[in-house]
This record gives C-alpha cells, sequence and structure tokens, in this order.
C-alpha cells in the first residue's frame, strides 16, 4: 500500500531496521546518532584537534583527548551508563563489533571477540585506568549528566542526538558548546547502530488503504523535515536530510546529517530473546565491568555462555 515516492526516498539500510524476515513492519521515520556534546572552552584550553564530520577522532584519539582534559575538578569526559548495552552494542560498530551472530539454521548466537571488545576496553579504560572518566556517571542516564556538563565537571559527554534540544533549553547563558561525531574505528569506519522510530498499520485495521496514505503524507519530505526538527533528530528519507534547515552548523545539525550515511540497523532488532539477555545476563554484566569488578574474561564468559543459555530458549 505504500507509494513507490517513499519507499524509493528511504535508502535500504533503513528499511532494514523494520524488516523481520520477509516482511517489513513500519516505516522507518526518524533515527538517532549517538554523538559527543563537548565543552568547546576546555576543547580549546586543552589544545586538541577539534573533530569534524569528515575527520572524526579515532578512538585512541578520543582517549588522548579525554586525558588532555582532565585537570583540575574536570574530567574529559562522562558517560552515562545507566542502560549500558545499546550504547554499547551500537557505537561497537565501528570497530566490527556484531555480537550476535546467526548460523546456517537461522538462529542467532551469542559472541564476544576482539571486534566486540574494542570499545567496551576503550570506556573502562577511561573510567579505572587513566581516570578520564568520572565512575560517578556510570549509574546515571543522559540527562543526569547534563547539571555536571554545565558546570564544567565533564569536558564531554555522548549521548543520542535529540539531547541537544535540553542542552540548548537548559544551559546556563553564554556556554559554549559544540557537537563532535562519534570517534571511528580502526580503518577509520564509522558506522554505528540505530533503532528508528517507525509508523505501521495494525494487521486488523479495517481502513488500511486510508492509514497508508496518512502515513505517506505524514512523511512527505517538508512534513518529514518538520517532525525532525521537532524531536531534534535525523529524518530518514534522502530528500528531507537534504533540506537546508537540516545542515546548518548551529546546534550541531550539520554534524548529525553527514553522519546519516553511516546509521545500520542496531544488532540486536531481531534477536529472539534479546529483551532477557538485556535485562538479566548483559546489563548487570558490562556495569560490573565498566566499575572495574570484572575483567574482561568474565565479562566475556557471562555475556555468551550465559547469554545463549537464554537465546536457546526462545529459538527451540
Amino acid at each position: 500500500l505504500l507509494p513507490e515516492r517513499l519507499k524509493a526516498d528511504i535508502p535500504p539500510r533503513s528499511w532494514r531496521t523494520a524488516t523481520f524476515g520477509k516482511g517489513v513492519y513500519g516505516v522507518p521515520f526518524l533515527q538517532e546518532p549517538r554523538v559527543i556534546m563537548a565543552n568547546r572552552t576546555l576543547l580549546k584550553e586543552a589544545g586538541v584537534r577539534v573533530p569534524d564530520a569528515e575527520h572524526p577522532w579515532s578512538w585512541p584519539e578520543f582517549e588522548e583527548a579525554a586525558r588532555r582534559m582532565t585537570r583540575g575538578g574536570t574530567y574529559g569526559v562522562a558517560w552515562p551508563l545507566k542502560d549500558p548495552v545499546s550504547a554499547t552494542l551500537n557505537l561497537s560498530q565501528s570497530a566490527g563489533g556484531q555480537v550476535f551472530h546467526r548460523g546456517a539454521d537461522g538462529k542467532a548466537a551469542v559472541r564476544f571477540d576482539a571486534a566486540d571488545q574494542y570499545v567496551p576496553r576503550v570506556i573502562r579504560d577511561q573510567v579505572v585506568r587513566d581516570r578520564s572518566a568520572a565512575r560517578t556517571t556510570l549509574s546515571m542516564g543522559g540527562a543526569d549528566t547534563l547539571p555536571g556538563f554545565f558546570g564544567g565537571k565533564y569536558a564531554m559527554v555522548p549521548l543520542g542526538f535529540s539531547y541537544r534540544q535540553q542542552i540548548v533549553q537548559q544551559a546556563p547563558e553564554g556556554f559554549d558548546w559544540t557537537v563532535l561525531p562519534a570517534p571511528a574505528g580502526p580503518g577509520g569506519e564509522r558506522s554505528q547502530g540505530v533503532s528508528p522510530q517507525t509508523l505501521s498499520v495494525a494487521q486488523d485495521s479495517p481502513h488500511k488503504a486510508e492509514a497508508a496514505r496518512f502515513i505517506d503524507f505524514l512523511l512527505r519530505p517538508a512534513n518529514m523535515v518538520r517532525l525532525a526538527k521537532g524531536d531534534w533528530m535525523l529524518p530518514t528519507g534522502a530528500t528531507a536530510l537534504a533540506a537546508p534547515e537540516l545542515r546548518g552548523a548551529r546546534h550541531g545539525w550539520a554534524t548529525g546529517t553527514a553522519l546519516a550515511h553511516d546509521l545500520r540497523p542496531a544488532p540486536a532488532r531481531s534477536v529472539r530473546g534479546y529483551p532477557e539477555w538485556k535485562d538479566k545476563i548483559a546489563t548487570p554484566a558490562f556495569q560490573e565491568y565498566y566499575s572495574g569488578a570484572i575483567g574482561m574474561g568474565e565479562l566475556r564468559r557471562r555475556l555468551v555462555r550465559d547469554g545463549n543459555l537464554v537465546l536457546a530458549r526462545y529459538q527451540r
């Protein structure tokens, strides 16, 4: 029922986020990359290279920048990891991390290989070894870190793109901030996972054709731009993404739109049993690992051994 205009305007990588088996179960229309909110004054004082979307930091450069901005009462970075799993898995795509792998039978299994371990090691090293990341923020949500960010306690905070709205609304007058792209992985890989917002038509709706026409209207390029601006997110549609309103430097819009072609489906998108694996296995394991309570070996054992026992119950 969807018109060709809409199907063609949204790229295949976005359609894959709403595809399960052979069916498309929603129209992806807004998406949110993870970026780094940074205190521009502290960046300048530390004398670090300021990255842009075309020339992002590598993860080692990001670590070095955080170390150089850690001085006095300021930490280089705050990682709000109250919900550590999605942030870790999505950012790990830049290092080639997948975590979930499907066999010939179509069943998913957890692996936690070197590529999957790359970004978690960086975060833990910042907290435990370098002490360039504040340990207290590991139990915080993103919004909880903003007062410390405004007060100069944290020079950088990795957050979802939409947090710019709260910064604009809540930052004290004169607070100088900027939006930086997430670090690139080995070889300059900049992919990261996303789970876009979607619109769907109910299977039992007596008005499917009318609902599809409404979705077509709502997601015309001009309307998609308005929705993106209202939610401070990125549109999936190529025409809307090219709109001048979403490509200005103000409030980091240009940085976000330049990242759009690197966004990929979140790794756990279609894994049966993922919510239980995330809540019962991965969340406590990552929290303990990032705090320094357990090492990489124990983290891997829990994610893989215990995790695959969970997934197996859903895939019999």
